[in-house]
């Protein structure tokens, strides 16, 4: 059984890619308004740097928002605690998204990275 504050690394996945989405939702209107008007397909095409951004934008959100809910799930429903490799993996991918973008939010990821990396 899965106890303490690791039991809540997933809500608070779910809250990140939550926030992540809304800001994308919010800061890249100007971008996304045009490709929803133009039906969505085949929107974003080569060069289009500003649309390609604000969708992976938005997917990163979506996609921390799946692993938070299965962690979660896993966690609270099930009893089985992630792999302390995933808490390594998110710690990597947040490293090199803070080396790489110090004033980004990858910050973040670094305690929910740690409490994962617990036994």
């Amino acid at each position: 059984m899965v106890s303490g504050v690791k039991r809540h690394v997933g809500l608070t996945l779910v809250l990140t890619g939550l926030f992540h989405t809304v800001l994308g939702l919010i800061g890249f209107m100007n971008h996304l308004q045009p490709m929803v008007a133009e039906g969505l397909w085949d929107t974003v095409g080569s060069g289009q740097w500003e649309r390609a951004t604000a969708f992976w934008y938005l997917m990163l959100g979506f996609v921390l928002i799946l692993l938070g809910y299965t962690m979660d799930w896993l966690m609270k429903k099930k009893g089985i605690a992630p792999p302390v490799s995933l808490g390594w993996m998110l710690f990597a991918i947040c490293l090199i998204g803070i080396i790489v973008m110090p004033t980004s939010g990858f910050w973040l990821g670094l305690p929910q990275a740690w409490l994962l990396t617990r036994k």
